[in-house]
């Protein structure tokens, strides 16, 4: 049968029956990655055609394609797999159909959508099918042609269409690359498998055949007797070891004396009932030996003191040379991780810089009058953008919590301003559902406490986003309460109760809950939408803060969620109710500061046309006077002491960084002495190490893409505050 259904024309044996199983296996992931994307296609398509291809696809997955297979495992040899390749041809003309939609509506979510799909179509391609040359061609010639067909239906013969063609053809290269270093580092695993078996395989053998070498110490004449093994361990005769030297220490390498004579010390003390050392022994050669050595002592003298030790060494030279091979896999794979986190980071960018303009544009369009169905569509488009957005936010986290290199911001924050921050991202989203939207704090939840603020708003939202979308009438609170430690002298501990009125859940499925991935069943995803990453990651959080997050649920009635995290107050109440209250006449000063604030100058680094785009749309308007450049080099080169009010760097540029450009404008205007211009950093890895680079640059703020009017405009005042409040305390600074 194997000779029947195996070929052998591509990079390795290729089994028609493995690859079926295979693929059947990947069945359900590859339909839900279809499902996916034809919600998706909504955006750019009829949603006639995209429920007619997703039918087929699932007629295909499900009916049509494993009957073929069958058929296909009964033809012989060469007959089997020519009919293998073709029916894989039809299904990757079925599955490239969705790459030719997205790419020829030659809008940027479609071409998004193409790039992605067809990109991802390789990369299976090549994983499943790159073992037989026939069947991988059969496979990519669909995908191919989508390629170079798309962009010509949505440009004609215009170079911009074989641009596009050309990146995601760079998308195959990649893919081809990934399977051969996938398969290459699976054979490299199963030959180190194999290998690590066979000398497991031989240490049994040794076992059973007493390969163990045997040795007697007379500890008052410092002689030794061995066998015939424990002598060719280090390349002696038996005969060549007693007497060689007058002291059997010598055998044993210098460094590891210490060792060895702490373990007899404790043995002859009677602390241990045998000694059980690794050291290393001297050979013949000059060479050195790890050898596990037990012994234990049989005879004393007269008075008392040791005189005989029996023992047996082991030869331990191929588990460390394993040992070895081991820390270099580890280095391997914590390299890899790295790598990862690299290109996390980077895909992290490239996806929001277009996602920017989509979301940067929705916003501008929003505050111009339109039509009530225009609005609806630009609302969509807004609701959609910051879905993915959300989305890209929840699998970089989850990525930086498996890594292990998810670490907290901890600094003082204001309590009750940071859940009303949280909350009112949520109000809205209620009034949208005609959901009632509560929150109520207890008689000692507010005042400034440690904690990382950022991450303590991310939960509440989370929680709160996921009681809004599983309610449709009734109500969701946010009950917030400071509580007393248990002990005398521990920290106070902040619960917050997030509740709801809405679809509620079984006990069953609430221990699935913080699960990653995971969802009540497979009918709230397709009903309610969400990755399920969402309550994972609140745990992850929490448990980062040394807190406990629990559930309770009853179907139809509601659900309440429990966040309780130790937190240390860094004012007294007293304290900071007495500065609240001063503060109420400083904030209306703000407030007039903020009306009376004329017309700006900023200048703007930014490399995208899009992005830059973007800005131009959202301040403009607002009588911005703005200024353009394309790279950190030119802003350097345009700025002026005086001629612009503030400088939006973006982080990462061609030529010069926004990095550099912002740390030789520092440079430039410690020089002439001049007060310094505020700079906001504009960038989509919006990371604590990204935050902590653009500050150590000499950068005011960080504004995260993407961006949307209000968050631009915000980020702007906040800048011209933070370079406000430092100019003020320069002075000061210099003084003392």
């Amino acid at each position: 049968m194997s000779a029947r259904k195996t070929a052998g024309t591509g990079d390795g044996p290729f089994s028609i029956d493995v690859n079926v199983e295979l693929v059947l296996v990947g069945t359900p992931g590859r339909l839900v990655y279809a499902g996916f994307f034809a919600a998706l296609a909504l955006l750019i398509g009829p949603w006639g055609f995209c429920a007619t291809w997703l039918g087929l696809i699932l007629a295909w997955e499900l009916v049509v394609r494993p009957r073929l297979d069958g058929v296909v495992q009964q033809l012989p040899g060469e007959r089997a797999m020519l009919a293998y390749a073709g029916v894989n041809f039809v299904g990757s003309c079925l599955f490239a159909t969705m790459g030719l939609m997205g790419l020829a509506a030659g809008t940027p979510i479609g071409l998004a959508l193409g790039a992605v799909w067809l990109c991802g179509s390789f990369v299976n391609i090549f994983v499943y099918f790159g073992g037989d040359r026939r069947v991988l061609t059969a496979c990519l010639i669909p995908a191919c042609s989508a390629t170079i067909a798309g962009p010509i239906v949505a440009y004609g013969l215009q170079p911009q269409a074989g641009a596009i063609s050309v990146l995601i053809f760079m998308g195959l290269a990649s893919a081809r690359g990934y399977a051969l270093d996938r398969r290459a580092l699976s054979q490299s695993l199963a030959d180190r498998q194999v290998a690590i078996s066979e000398i497991e395989r031989k240490l049994e053998v040794a076992i059973e055949a007493s390969g163990d070498g045997l040795f007697e110490l007379d500890l008052v004449r410092s002689d030794i007797r061995v066998s015939e093994t424990w002598a060719a361990m280090l390349g002696y005769a038996a005969d060549e070891v007693s007497g060689l030297i007058g002291d059997w220490r010598g055998l044993v390498y210098p460094d590891d004396l210490p060792l060895l004579d702490a373990a007899y010390a404790d043995h002859f003390a009677g602390k241990t009932p045998h000694t059980a050392v690794e050291h290393r022994m001297l050979c013949k050669d000059g060479s050195t030996k790890w050898i596990l050595a037990r012994g234990r002592l049989v005879e004393r003298t007269a008075s008392g003191r040791p005189k005989r030790i029996v023992g047996t060494t082991m030869d331990l030279t191929l588990r460390k040379a394993l040992e070895q091979q081991l820390e270099a896999a580890r280095d391997a794979a914590e390299a890899a991780n790295q790598a990862k986190s690299a290109f996390l980071a980077n895909m992290s960018h490239e996806i929001r810089t277009p996602l920017n303009g989509v979301i940067g544009t929705a916003g501008a369009l929003a505050r111009r009058p339109l039509a009530t169905e225009e609005r609806e569509m630009v609302g969509l488009i807004q609701s959609s953008g910051q879905i993915l957005d959300r989305l890209l936010s929840d699998i970089l986290d989850q990525a930086k919590i498996e890594a292990g290199r998810f670490e907290l911001a901890t600094a003082p924050f204001d309590l009750r301003h940071e859940i009303e921050t949280a909350a009112e991202l949520m109000r809205a989203r209620a009034d949208e559902r005609g959901v009632a939207f509560r929150v109520s704090y207890g008689e000692a939840a507010r005042g400034m406490f440690a904690g990382d603020a950022v991450r303590l708003r991310q939960i509440v939202s989370n929680l709160a986003s996921n009681a809004i979308k599983f309610t449709s009438a009734g109500e969701v609170r946010i009950a917030v309460e400071v509580e007393p430690s248990a002990e005398a002298d521990g920290l106070p501990v902040l619960r917050i109760d997030v509740s709801d009125t809405g679809i509620g859940i079984d006990a069953e499925a609430a221990l699935r809950l913080f699960a990653r991935f995971t969802q009540a069943d497979g009918s709230i995803s397709r009903q309610f939408g969400g990755t399920g990453l969402g309550l994972a990651i609140c745990k992850a959080l929490v448990e980062l803060m040394d807190g406990e997050i629990a559930a309770r649920s009853e179907p139809g009635v509601g659900s309440t969620f429990t966040v309780r995290l130790p937190l240390a107050r860094t004012l007294p109440l007293a304290d900071y109710d007495r500065q609240a209250a001063g503060a109420v006449g400083e904030a209306a000063d703000t407030v007039a500061d903020d009306e009376a604030m004329g017309p700006l100058r900023v200048l703007l680094a930014e490399d995208h046309p899009t992005n830059q785009r973007v800005v131009q749309l959202i301040l403009e308007p607002a009588g911005v006077e703005l200024t353009i450049v394309g790279n950190g080099a030119e802003a350097v080169e345009a700025f002026r002491p005086g001629l612009f009010d503030l400088i939006l760097m973006d982080m990462q540029m061609p030529v010069m960084d926004g990095l550099a450009a912002t740390a030789e404008i520092r440079r430039r205007e410690r020089e002439l002495g001049v007060a310094a211009m505020p700079i906001a950093m504009l960038t989509a890895n919006a990371m604590r190490e990204h935050a902590e680079a653009a500050a150590a640059a000499g950068a005011d703020h960080l504004i995260a893409k993407p961006v949307t009017p209000e968050s631009l405009v915000e980020g702007i005042q906040t800048t011209l505050v933070k370079a406000a409040e430092a100019a003020s305390a320069y002075p000061q600074a210099e003084a003392g």
